[in-house]
């Protein structure tokens, strides 16, 4: 083995499981930029899984540090259930549920991202959040559906939205746009911006559906 200090990876990108994985094999190399990189391939303790995977580490200050994996599928937020049953319209009678639109596209994105296609995967949130913010309009206002899906984003977040949610929806959507400019507007805040600002939206929107629905189910005894 090559005498290189890093830090050995503890969970698998096929099964998400925290394990102790088996080091198969090392080498060294170089990245378009020319800057050095380091390639292991590990196989995964986990019984169930026991894939192979490969990780990468690119050579900062003197050293080597992960920057990602180069195979399996990254793991997605944990979607709270009404944002994962989340549909534009109900879906026909005996189909199987499927991936909402906005997690789909979230998980894509998501997979451009750990494969270090930033560029992409900005643009990629930026739909996703245009998924989420319209399915939930038509879920409150079906009878509005066909008006909803035709206005710009930025009309359904000002029409359906409001408080800390409209703010923060707002906001989201800038730096959304802002990974489809040539010059970008708001260059301290990167991509992992975003996404957090996604997951304070789903955690909003659930708290939301989760208040509305002990509300109306717990009434009043006379």
């Amino acid at each position: 083995n090559i005498a290189v200090d890093i830090i050995d990876p503890n969970v698998c990108p096929h099964c998400h499981i925290v394990n102790t994985p088996r080091e198969n094999w090392q080498a060294i190399s170089q990245d378009t930029d020319n800057v050095p990189v380091f390639i292991t391939a590990w196989t995964c303790s986990n019984q169930t899984c026991k894939k192979v995977f490969l990780a990468l580490y690119k050579r900062i200050n003197n050293q080597f540090v992960f920057t990602r994996f180069l195979n399996g599928l990254p793991k997605g937020p944990d979607w709270p259930k009404p944002i994962a049953e989340l549909k534009n319209g109900n879906p026909k009678e005996g189909s199987q549920p499927g991936q909402t639109k906005f997690i789909k596209t979230y998980l894509q994105s998501l997979e451009a991202e750990n494969s270090g296609l930033d560029e992409i995967a900005g643009m990629g949130y930026r739909k996703a959040i245009e998924y989420l913010v319209k399915d939930w309009a038509i879920i409150n206002k079906p009878e509005e559906k066909d008006k909803i899906e035709k206005l710009w984003l930025g009309q359904v977040i000002s029409n359906y939205y409001e408080g800390d949610l409209k703010e923060i929806l707002e906001r989201a959507t800038w730096l959304g746009n802002d990974q489809a400019h040539y010059n970008k507007l708001f260059e301290e805040y990167d991509i992992s911006i975003l996404k957090e600002l996604i997951e304070l939206i789903m955690v909003e929107l659930d708290r939301q559906y989760k208040k509305k629905h002990y509300i109306d189910t717990i009434q009043g005894r006379k």
